[in-house]
């Protein structure tokens, strides 16, 4: 079975930007280690200067050029590049995972198509206009959602990574559904257990969306309370520069500059350092849909502290692998920290019990044989 997955991919070895592109990397991988599998991995990329394929541990990788058009064009453009791309392969299926550029092209490649959803466009879309837009971001944001239905409108399959995410499109949708979570690297369920005191991890980007400012001001409440907390934000900054400024202002008004470090994007080898050395891992974001982060901290067997919404409350296994607080509730988020950090009988079961969840359902191998059975499923319906 010859299979293209279409996606962002890491073009250098341990530099893996968000969560999509560490599942299309961990699943291409997964794939590739099965027998019969033949697999393709078709990107885009602004810095490279021409279009180009290579060989990487089995697996064949297709980089095009992005092409740089005007934004009304320019996901269209690049998806009929990608389709062209893919079609001079042939590809039995062809696997998009995005609901936009990389599903119309997977939609026109004249393949089996199956999209994977990782973001719901709409429910992002909500959090930015509860901070007000511009009328060209307001613009851009309505394309998005337009070009997300005409995407799922289109498609015969759909995984959907949470149930969450299945019952959220079900509706906009005749695809059939098919339920795969998202696969997480070995090296995650082998760090060794070097956890300081104290430590509070934040995996993601520094914008409003992962709620950072929320964090900060949960975080001064824990850390007038107990002293040697610490707050490590392992993510860039460049996403919403004026939001993370924000969050820097905020922690030099409140004396908070030893004890919050602002890590920047790390690479896969230093991401995995911070999961081993902390002691759990808080994310209480406005919207998600099930986060690799919180994934990774539970093969890593950290407790985490997220808040309840999307498909969060699914992954923690309605809470029994983790806390779960409501959004926007600062209180209750400084009550879960503080909680979790003091109490070491608690932190032990939770991290169990992530850890149990996590070896069921998020292995690499795991999820690369259910993806399988979905591309069988699909050929043998024809």
């Amino acid at each position: 079975m010859r299979v293209a997955i279409l996606g962002a991919y890491a073009l250098r070895d341990n530099r893996i930007s968000g969560g999509p592109e560490a599942v299309v990397v961990q699943l291409a991988h997964g794939l590739a280690a099965l027998p019969g599998l033949e697999v393709h991995i078709f990107t885009t990329s602004g810095s490279v200067a021409a279009d180009s394929v290579q060989e990487r541990e089995g697996v064949t990788i297709h980089t095009l050029r992005l092409r740089r058009t005007p934004r009304w064009t320019l996901l269209r453009a690049n998806a009929r590049a990608l389709a062209q791309a893919v079609r001079k392969i042939a590809p039995d299926i062809a696997h998009a995972h995005s609901a936009g550029t990389f599903a119309d092209a997977a939609l026109a490649s004249g393949a089996s198509a199956v999209i994977t959803v990782h973001g719901v466009i709409q429910q992002e879309a909500q959090v930015f206009r509860r901070y007000g837009l511009t009328w060209r971001q307001e613009i851009s944001w309505r394309y998005e959602e337009w070009y997300e239905r005409r995407s799922l409108a289109r498609a015969a399959h759909l995984i959907a990574i949470s149930p969450y995410v299945a019952g959220f499109y079900r509706d906009m949708t005749a695809a059939r559904m098919h339920l795969v979570e998202n696969p997480v690297a070995d090296a995650y369920f082998d760090l060794p257990a070097a956890a300081e005191p104290g430590l509070i991890l934040c995996a993601g980007r520094i914008i409003r969306r992962k709620n950072v400012l929320g964090l900060l001001q949960a975080f001064a409440q824990v850390h007038g309370a107990l002293p040697e907390a610490r707050l490590r934000l392992a993510g860039d900054e460049h996403s919403e520069p004026a939001y993370a400024a924000q969050c820097r202002q905020f922690v030099a008004d409140n004396g908070l500059t030893g004890a919050v470090s602002f890590l920047g994007w790390l690479d896969e080898p230093a991401m995995q350092a911070e999961y081993s050395r902390c002691t759990c891992l808080a994310l209480p974001s406005w919207q998600e849909t099930a986060p690799v982060a919180i994934e990774q901290a539970m093969a890593a067997g950290r407790p985490v502290v997220a808040s309840d919404v999307g498909g969060v409350r699914h992954l923690l296994a309605d809470g029994r692998a983790g806390l779960l607080v409501q959004p926007g509730d600062e209180a209750g988020l400084a009550a879960a920290l503080r909680q979790t950090l003091v109490d070491a009988t608690l932190r032990q079961r939770l991290g169990q019990a992530a850890r149990r969840e996590a070896e069921a359902r998020f292995r690499a191998a795991v999820v690369a044989r259910q993806t399988a059975a979905v591309y069988q499923q699909m050929l043998d319906e024809g």
